[in-house]
């Protein structure tokens, strides 16, 4: 076992300690705590942890990120330019347009002017609509992950609070939620508005499943009133919990 680091008074240097245990994981990446250590202790072992994990996905995610913008400027670019050579025109029409290049060359060239920028818009269009898709996807995928870690980190500091489903969807005023959705605060401010609510301290009853694994409680896995009249909501359940 390795020696604890202390400072004059006995208490332990809590930087060395985060450094002697933080990185200390086992080969699932799950952090390894002595079983005697004060929770505590654990605690801020645990909250450094998901820091420096934050961070190092940060640095991960900014460059991804300028790598993507790159790309995608490269292929926005060239996917607005590329237009079918047949205009999607139906036979007829392309018949037409091809009497017309050797009836009337100048007017064929204008008609042609005209089908590559109805194409090119067309084309601009549909490539606003997918990445704007693609965006709203990302950021739905984003905040479900950003709402995983921060109720972990509620958890942590909350042992004696258990937050199931049925409590966020049958116990706490649908009000509380509605904050969220609009903006006013953040998930974790929600966490907190619900223990409030609860009483500091007070214990909900679970079931005989894992408490804090809200995903293994019965009824709707979608906490809150819209997930309660509205169970099969996909987007209301990636951007609540």
């Amino acid at each position: 076992m390795s020696k604890k680091t202390t400072t004059s008074n006995q208490e332990p240097n809590i930087s060395a300690l985060v450094n002697e245990h933080v990185n200390n994981l086992d080969d699932k990446g799950k952090l390894q705590l002595p079983d005697d250590m004060p929770d505590w202790q654990k605690h801020v072992i645990r909250g450094e942890k998901r820091t420096r994990d934050a961070q190092s996905e940060l640095s991960k995610t900014q460059t991804q990120l300028r790598e993507s913008v790159a790309v995608n400027g490269v292929l926005m670019e060239t996917a607005s330019t590329m237009v079918p050579d047949d205009f999607q025109l139906t036979d007829d029409e392309l018949a037409s347009l091809n009497r017309l290049k050797v009836d009337d060359p100048d007017k064929y060239r204008l008609e042609v002017n005209a089908l590559e920028a109805k194409a090119k818009e067309a084309q601009k269009t549909k490539l606003t609509e997918l990445t704007t898709q693609a965006a709203e996807e990302a950021t739905t995928a984003h905040t479900t992950k950003n709402r995983v870690t921060v109720l972990a980190e509620f958890r942590d500091a909350n042992p004696d609070l258990v937050i199931t489903d049925d409590v966020l969807v049958n116990d706490v005023p649908p009000r509380l939620l509605a904050g969220v959705t609009n903006g006013t605060y953040a998930y974790g401010e929600y966490l907190e508005k619900v223990k409030a609510y609860l009483g500091a301290g007070k214990s909900v009853p679970g079931n005989e499943q894992d408490p804090h694994n809200i995903h293994s409680t019965p009824g709707s896995n979608q906490p809150g009133k819209k997930a309660a009249t509205n169970a099969g909501n996909d987007a209301y359940a990636k951007m609540t919990f």
